[in-house]
């Protein structure tokens, strides 16, 4: 119920939705002849659509999240996880399963297995529920990291988790309170940390598939990608938002 609401709210509150939002309030106006509040809200659609499109303000919001925790480089070979959490895909036969996985998906596998491979006895844990598709995330990360060269009796998987907060006590049951690493997006990192120590799990983070730049271009035009940009800050932040509201809910019922 909780999981239905909270991606039904998100839905509104992503920067285009609000977008498309102010665009039908300024039409409302304008089928009923009042055109000075149609203007108001057209104008302010474009002046919100720019900002939302414009690189360097996507890029500052996405930069605010990607740049709190570094890459894992100075890697301890005695750890025994190398938990990579779950993304996307699509399962289709008629491509490879390296193919039928999301870019952001197989970026965090590959960078679990670059972490997995410099290890001297640890396991790689894959993540995530189906959503839509018939295959679990899991499965396809796992079928996926078998075709990269890794040992089938070194993958485990958590095919029920649906999100960040059920990966993390999925993993506390597996991991308990051992030190592990934790792979996911440079810009999902800072929100999975602190789910995850909530959980009173010990993680490193190893921060992948970056999306801002060390430098932008204040005089370019705006770009639908940045819209993507903008868009990945708002899910991070409204998801920060969305987990201080299950704590407080949580606190209250028990």
């Amino acid at each position: 119920m909780l999981f239905a609401l909270k991606k039904l709210i998100s839905i509104f509150f992503m920067p285009f939705s609000i977008s498309m939002i102010l665009l039908f309030i300024a039409l409302f106006y304008l089928l009923l002849n009042r055109y000075t509040k149609a203007k108001f809200f057209l104008i302010l659609t474009f002046l919100w659509t720019f900002l939302i499109s414009y690189e360097p303000f996507s890029n500052s919001l996405v930069n605010s999240l990607e740049t709190k925790y570094n890459s894992y480089l100075d890697i301890d070979s005695k750890i025994e996880y190398v938990l990579v959490l779950g993304n996307d895909h699509e399962t289709d036969e008629n491509r490879s399963v390296i193919s039928q996985m999301s870019r952001t998906g197989l970026t965090r596998l590959n960078e679990g297995i670059r972490i997995y491979r410099k290890l001297e006895n640890a396991k790689l844990i894959v993540s995530g529920y189906g959503g839509k598709d018939k295959t679990p995330h899991a499965i396809m990360a796992k079928n996926a990291a078998l075709a990269l060269g890794v040992e089938e009796n070194n993958i485990l998987t958590q095919e029920e988790a649906k999100d960040t907060i059920e990966e993390a006590k999925y993993a506390k049951e597996r991991i308990g309170d051992k030190t592990f690493v934790l792979v996911t997006s440079a810009s999902h990192m800072p929100r999975a940390m602190e789910i995850f120590k909530s959980f009173g799990l010990n993680p490193i983070a190893a921060p992948t598939d970056y999306h801002s730049k060390a430098k932008v271009d204040y005089l370019s035009f705006p770009k639908a990608a940045n819209i993507s940009k903008t868009s990945l800050a708002f899910h991070e932040y409204l998801g920060e938002i969305w987990f201080k509201f299950s704590q407080k809910i949580n606190f209250y019922l028990n």
